[in-house]
């Protein structure tokens, strides 16, 4: 019997009050075209209304179903920018938790055994420990989803699976029976955790496909949902706006694997603050490292690797699920060129989860004297943990990489020598920060190498807190690094300048210095 339905068919089947599960990473197994078909029948009838919506990943689609009352509940890795849902979380017109990314797809996948949700110690002594607040974003947010236990000794977080009806995926293609394949998506992401959680709870499964096959016609090995996990097949009419890749690319298949690019193309990065720290960051790779960049000034360590031709040497990931080639920045964050495998998100979290990664370079906001950071919470500007969490707690080595100032920094570099124009409105590093996405106590702990990569000066966090190591040439402590600071940092016994060669317009030879690591 065919699964396929009409697209008012499948809105039919949401009701009052149901927990929504959807799949995606920016583009990726979004299905845009379902969510704006909710949004409308909720505008024009007032109902499906009061449903919970769970997503790992932030995506590009959230913000088309955003409205007052669809959702009385949204469970979520990161905001993804939706001003429209951060308003309503500030504003205490929903309830919502934020929780790690790599954790929410671990729910997913408990909620198929039949357990009551993820154990883990990840988020231990950040704002997601309830010690700390739990996840939870706002006042009208009371109920308990994570909560302390101990096991054998050793303190663990348990992340509880809220109950979930419907799962709202997106494959390529469907034959009849429901069978899916994802032949054009960039990456898996977490498309069958989200629909085997959904069935976990008894619930119904939505996908929305580009194209229809007769059964009996699918390669299979190809398929990642069966059709038996399946209950309605949606077939998009639009796909151009509705059924993106990425949000940049309406389909590519090098971003598919199905061809591999010999000339990816990216451009010289200019000499400035971001390819400064980019180069600094990627001095601290070595030969194979397994490797995470996070999105913004750490993306230019991969296209640092491209230029200094050892891209080929180090295997780059990201949580989306893609091992080896080099990630695509942008607007085609979570896809990488040339990739050599993808896995579910859900597994490329327990990768990271287990400390296989050897080094991950991340963004931050703010720093405290300790060594805690915060990316996720700044009062009534909210962004949203996403991996940061998972990866920042299980990495040995730790890059957090960003300008030591923020909103109006101007520099110049010249002849191997940095010089501050004038200086960023927004001070960094902080006497004490908003929240807590990453707890320099629990890396203490976990004997994790952590450093704060600037353009101007490079920090490590020790026993006693932040310590200055290096600064760059034509840098002084008393002029441009603790007028920046709200606190004072310890200095090393034997500061030492950055390599020069970071500063200078040509290649710096990073094969070499990382081969004699």
């Amino acid at each position: 019997m065919s699964k396929r339905v009409s697209i008012d068919q499948a809105i039919d089947m949401i009701h009052d009050g149901d927990g929504i599960a959807i799949s995606g990473f920016q583009s990726c197994t979004v299905s845009r075209e379902l969510y704006l078909a909710l949004a409308e029948r909720f505008r024009t009838t007032g109902h499906p209304c009061g449903l919970t919506l769970m997503q790992g990943a932030g995506n590009t689609g959230v913000q088309d179903m955003t409205e007052e009352g669809l959702f009385s509940r949204y469970i979520t890795g990161h905001y993804a920018g939706n001003q429209k849902m951060i308003q309503m979380v500030i504003e205490n017109k929903i309830q919502s938790y934020n929780l790690p990314q790599g954790v929410v797809d671990h729910m997913y996948r408990a909620a198929a055994g039949g357990k009551i949700g993820e154990i883990t110690k990840i988020g231990l002594h950040t704002f997601c420990d309830p010690r700390l607040g739990g996840g939870k974003m706002n006042e009208i947010t009371t109920e308990d989803l994570v909560e302390l236990t101990d096991i054998c000794g050793e303190e663990y977080l348990v992340y509880k699976t809220p109950k979930l009806d419907i799962a709202l995926v997106r494959g390529t293609t469907s034959d009849e029976l429901g069978n899916i394949t994802i032949e054009e998506e960039s990456a898996p992401v977490d498309l069958l955790d989200v629909v085997m959680g959904v069935k976990g709870m008894g619930g119904k499964v939505i996908v929305q496909v580009k194209n229809y096959v007769s059964s009996g016609s699918m390669d299979r090995s190809q398929v990642v949902i069966p059709g038996s996990m399946v209950d309605a097949v949606v077939v998009c009419t639009n796909p151009e706006e509705n059924h993106r890749q990425t949000p940049a690319a309406f389909y590519d298949p090098i971003l598919s694997g199905h061809f591999r690019a010999n000339d990816i193309g990216f451009d010289t990065l200019p000499l400035n603050d971001r390819k400064v720290i980019a180069r600094r960051a990627a001095m601290e790779l070595a030969p194979n490292s397994v490797v995470n960049l996070g999105i913004g000034i750490p993306e230019g360590v991969a296209k640092v690797a491209s230029e200094e031709g050892i891209a080929d040497r180090l295997c780059l990931t990201i949580e989306s699920g893609l091992i080896g080639g080099v990630p695509a920045g942008g607007a085609h964050f979570g896809s990488s060129y040339n990739a050599w495998a993808a896995l579910s998100m859900t597994h490329q979290f327990d990768y990271y989860d287990g400390g296989n990664l050897d080094i991950c370079s991340l963004g931050f906001a703010e720093v405290d004297p300790a060594g805690n950071v915060n990316v996720s919470r700044f009062g009534n500007r909210i962004a949203g943990a996403g991996g940061f969490i998972d990866i920042s707690q299980s990495t040995p080595k730790v890059a957090f990489s960003g300008t030591m100032t923020a909103g109006g920094l101007r520099l110049e570099i010249r002849d191997g020598t940095l010089h501050i124009l004038e200086e960023g409105q927004k001070k960094k590093f902080l006497r004490s920060i908003g929240q807590i996405t990453f707890s320099a106590a629990q890396s203490r702990r976990a004997g994790q190498k952590v450093l704060f990569i600037t353009e101007r000066c490079v920090f490590e966090v020790t026993e006693k807190g932040l310590m200055l190591t290096e600064i760059a040439p034509g840098i002084t402590i008393e002029e441009h690094i603790l007028p920046c600071m709200e606190f004072e940092p310890l200095i090393c016994p034997n500061l030492k300048l950055m390599d020069a060669r970071i500063f200078r317009e040509e290649p710096m030879g990073l094969a070499s210095i990382i081969g004699a690591k």
